[in-house]
């Protein structure tokens, strides 16, 4: 029995992620406190699914938390903030493509295949404040087999996928972003050095 590309797929993407994090060895203690905003889609189908991504990749990441200790309204969300030392944002999901085509079987193979596109851009405000402080660009594209008799299935796990895969290129760019980046410095303090 053969088994599906998506499945292939989906357990390559499980591996990598895996490795992914075995490899940051112990977890540090979380810099930011985050919650899902905002999420727009065209495809209003995806909305649920793509949260859901969205909430599993940044949860995995360990200077990320969503756990305030039970803390309730901003006030003690700030004090709790504050406290740990953390800084707090509201993510929003922007998810500008998202095709999905039926393609013929491949050469040599039975089963008709599904072909996936999506592009999206995560963002990040601060919080409180609503000030924008990160941005991060995702795409992938994927093409899979499925069979008509499970395609419902097999379809839904080529979405995953493809939208994990975008997301958490996303999620990465945005993280990098946050964590190198350096105010330049001021052109009156290069004038005050230079004399």
């Amino acid at each position: 029995m053969q088994i599906p590309r998506v499945a292939a797929l989906a357990g390559m993407l499980t591996v990598a992620i895996g490795f992914a994090g075995r490899a940051s060895g112990d977890k540090p203690r979380p810099k930011y406190y985050f919650t899902i905003s905002n999420i727009t889609s065209e495809d209003k189908t995806i909305i649920s699914l793509a949260k859901e991504l969205l909430d599993k990749e940044i949860s995995a990441r360990s200077e990320f938390t969503q756990d305030l200790g039970g803390a309730e309204g901003e006030a003690a969300a700030l004090a709790e903030m504050k406290k740990r030392g953390l800084k707090g944002f509201q993510v929003n999901l922007r998810i500008m493509t998202f095709k999905q085509e039926i393609k013929p079987p491949a050469p040599g193979r039975r089963d008709r295949q599904m072909a996936i596109q999506v592009k999206l851009g995560v963002y990040g405000t601060t919080y409180p404040g609503g000030k924008i402080s990160f941005t991060g660009d995702g795409e992938a594209s994927l093409t899979g087999d499925f069979t008509d008799r499970r395609m419902e299935t097999d379809v839904e796990q080529l979405r995953k996928t493809a939208l994990a895969s975008a997301l958490k290129q996303a999620v990465s760019t945005a993280v990098d972003k946050m964590t190198t980046a350096k105010l330049p410095d001021s052109p009156h303090r290069k004038k005050t050095k230079a004399k």
